[in-house]
């Protein structure tokens, strides 16, 4: 059976971090450098989920499950179809990244992460999103590391948007 070159499988990139992280950014970029589909986390949510997370107020589980349910529909949808894809979502409970690795094409994750000074900063200069600068400290208290997990690469967010993409863009190979 021939082996299929790297370039050419189907593939599902994540780029994960918390809120002002780049990660929508560094998403869609990315995914018109590969020319792979771009899913953005945050359309999967609910409206209610969407009015909460307005209101200042974090998740419930039932909330987060349905919404993993949904990114992982489309994440299988995606691979029976052969599409690459890159989607960016928070990634912020090891359990629903496990979920999201195992719903479609083989994974690899990309954290973006960085300092909380920087974080605030971004958000606080960010405009039309549903998710409030003061929902950061309940976003970076959920994350758990994923320090163990061997697929995930650590990228500081402290380099310009452009060394991002190199750098997610060498490790791809």
């Amino acid at each position: 059976m021939p082996v299929t070159p790297l370039a050419q499988q189907c593939r599902t990139i994540i780029i994960m971090g918390v809120a002002g992280s780049g990660k929508s950014t560094i998403a869609s970029l990315l995914s018109d450098t590969l020319g792979y589909v771009y899913l953005e986390g945050d359309d999967f949510h609910s409206p209610e989920a969407k009015a909460m997370m307005a209101a200042g107020i974090p998740l419930t589980d039932a909330l987060r499950e349905s919404w993993i349910d949904r990114l992982c529909q489309q994440l299988a949808l995606c691979a029976g179809q052969k599409k690459s894809c890159v989607l960016s979502y928070s990634g912020l409970i090891a359990r629903q990244r496990q979920r999201i690795r195992t719903a479609g094409s083989p994974a690899q994750f990309f954290y973006l992460h960085g300092e909380e000074s920087l974080l605030l900063q971004r958000l606080s200069a960010r405009q039309n999103h549903f998710m409030p600068a003061t929902m950061l400290r309940s976003q970076l208290d959920t994350m758990q590391s994923p320090q163990h997990e061997t697929d995930v690469h650590y990228i500081d967010i402290a380099q310009t948007t452009e060394q991002i993409l190199v750098i997610i863009c060498q490790q791809l190979g």
